[in-house]
């Protein structure tokens, strides 16, 4: 596979960026009436609002699938650590593997 010949921005080329959107934000915002300015801003918190709660969920769903095992993480014998791949009773040790 070739190398990406597209060459990421300077940092100096980012903030001329951002002060071209922020200038164009400013003169956009300047031809609004204030009836379209508050319907703008509600639209934006709505937008966040939507976002956090995205976040949190995402958020709230890695938390719950990395507190369980899964299938593809190892299980180990409490009495020895060896590892076990099923059975009553481990093979290394001979204790019982019930609890798991």
């Amino acid at each position: 596979m070739e190398p990406n010949n597209i060459q990421e921005p300077t940092r100096e080329e980012l903030e001329e960026l951002v002060r071209k959107a922020q200038k164009e934000l400013e003169e956009r915002l300047a031809q609004m009436t204030p009836e379209e300015r508050r319907e703008a801003e509600i639209r934006a918190r709505k937008m966040i609002e939507e976002d956090e709660a995205k976040r949190q969920r995402l958020l709230d769903f890695a938390a719950k699938i990395s507190a369980k095992p899964s299938a593809t993480q190892p299980k180990f014998c409490p009495n020895c650590g060896a590892p076990i791949s099923g059975g009553k009773f481990c093979i290394y040790c001979g204790s019982p593997l019930s609890s798991i």
